[in-house]
Parts: C-alpha cells; structure tokens; sequence
C-alpha cells in the first residue's frame, strides 16, 4: 500500500482557519525583522561614524613634523 492511499485530503475550512490564525504571527515576525534591521543599520551607521572621527582626530593629532627634524634628515641635505 502506497503512503498516498492515506492520504486524508484536508478540508478547505480547516486549511483557511489555519491561516488566519497564523496571519498575526506571521505580522509579528516580519516587524520584529524590521525592528532588528534597523537596530543593525544604527549601530553599524554609528560605528562607522565613531571610527570616522576617531582616525580624523588621530590624523589631526599627528600635525606636520617640525621644521629643524626635516632638515635634519641626511635625504633632504644637499650635497655641495
């Protein structure tokens, strides 16, 4: 006997009630993804905001090297 001979067909009613009792489950999944998204989007807007600014402010920090080491350095002497 094959595994579809008992097979018992479902019923329409049964099937639709099914479903819409699924319906607000299904809602509440998909705003709970959203929500998440977002969360994820702001924090990763956020980290690239921090490090932004972390390497300007490291960048600034550095400045320009003084002048005397700059003319110390045996490349920038000229040879007479």
């Amino acid at each position: 006997m094959s595994p579809l001979a008992d097979h018992v067909p479902v019923d329409q009613d049964s099937l639709q009630n099914f479903w819409q009792g699924s319906w607000p489950s299904i809602v509440r999944i998909i705003v709970l993804e959203i929500l998440l998204l977002l969360a994820l989007a702001g924090a990763f807007v956020y980290y690239l905001n921090w490090s932004s600014e972390a390497a300007l402010s490291e960048f600034m920090a550095t400045g320009n090297p003084p002048l005397q080491a700059a003319k110390d350095h045996p490349s920038c002497r000229r040879s007479a």
